[in-house]
């Protein structure tokens, strides 16, 4: 005859058994765990959709062939805790996953039975993409917040003595004929002038950008302006351009004399990138899922390298020798501004994609 007590105990195990299957089954982290002979038994849905292999692929089978497919820190720390007997915690690393790659924060435990003895090892995987964005955009924006306490007092004490001196000069001008070398001078002079007050209006700009004056605006005609606007260039160079519209796009709410803006920087870079020849493809797409459209330049340039990537939208980085580096900071700021991103995608010598996703306004 089975007591009451022993009943109640029963009960108790299965009630923890099933809370832990269930919590296990529907955590958002990543949870694998072997046993001691290095076997997968335990791979929930948010460790298939990390990893990007199936359940019945795994379960039951060496953790080592897992991790031929998917090497990396937070995979070779599990069979090193179960081989050591020493956990890790906080163990930062960047994955591929199916949909592009995750920073993730990994740790270990292990399972020991009632003798103390080791049994298996576990390994729990958190998404922290989101986190380390918001870490980027409050670095950024501490970057703002000195950039623009400088380019006030560069507004102010460079600003005022160069319209001094380009009033003088102009006056000079009227005293030579035109093709006198002096007022050939003095215009070369006047046009850096204008160059330099060009990097200060991006300077301020970059500082103190203008509130966004939107409205809904037709994207593929905002596109069309810019593809006239650089047409004589694209000619020059000899580079083929193909259009692939989405006629689906909706209408976007953006700043139309922004939003040109960033399209001019990403085109002029794309032919700085293409001095000869080259393919620049523009291509839009509407995302019913994400609600919001992507507007996508790529280029076939010498593409940029792995140590400059993570700086590209850095005040005053440049690969140019006559750019200012504030062009697609400025970009940058501008969708930002709208709701939106701005990522990059590149490799040397096979060519550069810019991705601009903004969301649609209902």
């Amino acid at each position: 005859m089975v007591s009451s007590k022993d009943s109640l105990k029963d009960s108790l195990i299965l009630s923890k058994k099933y809370f832990a299957e269930q919590y296990v089954d529907n955590s958002s982290s990543a949870i694998i765990a072997i046993d001691i002979n290095e076997n997968v038994i335990i791979y929930n849905q948010a460790a298939e959709d990390i990893m990007g292999v199936l359940t019945n692929e795994v379960l039951g089978r060496p953790f080592s062939e897992l991790l031929d497919r998917k090497m990396g820190t937070q995979d070779s720390i599990l069979l090193n805790t179960l081989r050591t007997g020493k956990p890790y915690s906080h163990v930062e690393a960047n994955i591929e996953t199916p949909i592009g790659v995750m920073n993730v924060m990994a740790y270990t435990t292990l399972v020991m039975d009632q003798d103390n003895n080791i049994v298996g090892c576990i390994l729990n995987i958190r998404d922290i993409t989101g986190q380390k964005q918001l870490e980027e955009k409050v670095v950024k924006a501490e970057k703002f917040t000195v950039i623009g306490e400088l380019a006030a007092g560069i507004a102010h004490e460079v600003r005022n003595p160069l319209t001094a001196v380009k009033g003088f000069l102009q006056l000079m001008a009227q005293k030579f004929d035109e093709s006198d070398q002096i007022h050939q001078y003095i215009e070369i002079m006047l046009g850096e002038i204008k160059r330099i007050n060009h990097i200060i209006s991006e300077f301020l700009l970059l500082a103190r950008p203008a509130v966004p004056i939107k409205r809904k605006t037709d994207i593929h005609k905002v596109l069309d302006e810019i593809i006239l606007l650089s047409k004589g260039d694209l000619l020059l160079k000899n580079i083929h351009l193909t259009l692939n519209y989405d006629k689906l796009c909706p209408f976007l709410t953006i700043d139309a004399e922004q939003i040109k803006q960033v399209f001019l920087n990403l085109v002029t870079n794309a032919t700085a990138a293409m001095p000869e020849k080259g393919n620049l493809t523009v291509t839009t797409s509407y995302d019913r899922f994400e609600k919001a459209v992507r507007i996508i330049f790529a280029d076939t340039g010498i593409g940029i390298n792995h140590t400059e990537i993570d700086l590209i939208f850095d005040p005053f980085f440049t690969t140019k020798e006559d750019g200012t580096g504030l062009g697609l900071t400025v970009s940058y700021r501008i969708v930002e501004n709208h709701s939106g991103k701005l990522e990059v995608i590149s490799n040397p010598g096979e060519g550069t994609t810019f991705i601009i996703v903004i969301p649609v306004q209902e």
